[in-house]
């Protein structure tokens, strides 16, 4: 396998390793930030670990924090097994201040509150009149709101930890003859068919229904109180909480051999033509099968529409 292993200590000594026995890595739409899993055979004596980075074939795939690192020695090997979230998860765990940000846009937002290290984004200067930030509202969740409202789409993760509010302007097209498995997934465990939510004086006068679950037979009404912040998104607010339920209920996979770096937002081709945007990719190997790779490509409110 032609992979790497970086490990950036405390103590400013780095660790680089070839000898992997076995990886994945994880991307997915809705979820802000990659997931690194790796074991590697090495001699690494220590475990604060600041920086992990992961590359297949010379491509960066993954840097992030560690979430957990451990050291086995057995039968004259040590075995490393290391856990990792890119650094964009800490957008998701970082509060910033409450109130209202007018003439927003995904530059000011970025560069007026981003502590967290190594995060990129989409240069994007357009603005929005105003969003809502509520206590204990995250960064991603400005983001968010921002995405909404200036595309009513939902922002993602791009390659190495970049914010991004739209797909690239040339996205990889993946075309291969090495697929080994396929199929259809349907998840309609999480969809709500109502949402209500009152208004300032107390009543429930706020409503969204798509209809899409109730012709599933699911009837599940949740009523929110008021939020100045799905307020400020107009008709969007409820939309989206409802969307959000229906993220991923539909979505179309292959599995195949090798990585040809296949980000989110990229093109799949399945064999019968379907030309499809990528929803999640798996990427995976080990010492004895090689690495292989599985995408997968949902069909909701925000993929593949």
């Amino acid at each position: 396998m032609n992979v790497l292993l970086k490990l950036f200590f405390k103590d400013g000594t780095i660790l680089e390793t070839d000898k992997i026995i076995g990886f994945r890595c994880v991307k997915e739409r809705y979820t802000p930030y990659s997931s690194l899993t790796v074991t590697a055979e090495t001699e690494c004596v220590q475990s604060d670990v600041v920086k992990v980075d992961f590359s297949v074939g010379g491509k960066d795939l993954h840097s992030g924090i560690t979430d957990s690192v451990s050291v086995v020695r057995s039968c004259g090997r040590s075995l490393l097994k290391i856990t990792s979230r890119g650094f964009s998860s800490m957008l998701a765990q970082n509060e910033i201040e409450p109130g209202t940000l007018t003439l927003v846009s995904l530059d000011s937002l970025m560069s007026n509150n981003l502590i967290v290290p190594n995060v990129t984004w989409q240069s994007n200067s357009e603005t929005v009149r105003y969003i809502y930030v509520k206590e204990h509202d995250s960064q991603w969740t400005a983001i968010t709101c921002l995405g909404l409202t200036l595309y009513e789409d939902y922002p993602y993760i791009g390659k190495l930890n970049e914010v991004r509010l739209s797909p690239a302007d040339n996205p990889l097209v993946i075309t291969t003859d090495r697929i080994f498995e396929e199929g259809i997934i349907g998840n309609y465990s999480r969809m709500v068919s109502d949402y209500h939510m009152k208004d300032v004086n107390g009543s429930y006068t706020y409503h969204y229904s798509d209809g899409f679950s109730e012709e599933r037979g699911i009837i599940r009404h949740k009523y929110v109180p008021y939020d100045r912040q799905y307020v400020a998104l107009d008709h969007l607010g409820l939309q989206y909480k409802l969307n959000f339920t229906e993220r991923g209920c539909k979505a179309r996979f292959a599995s195949y051999l090798g990585y040809n770096g296949e980000e989110l937002r990229d093109r799949f081709v399945f064999p019968d033509g379907a030309n499809c945007e990528i929803s999640a990719v798996e990427i995976c190997g080990n010492a004895q099968k090689g690495i292989f790779t599985k995408v997968v490509c949902y069909f909701d409110r925000y993929c593949n529409i």
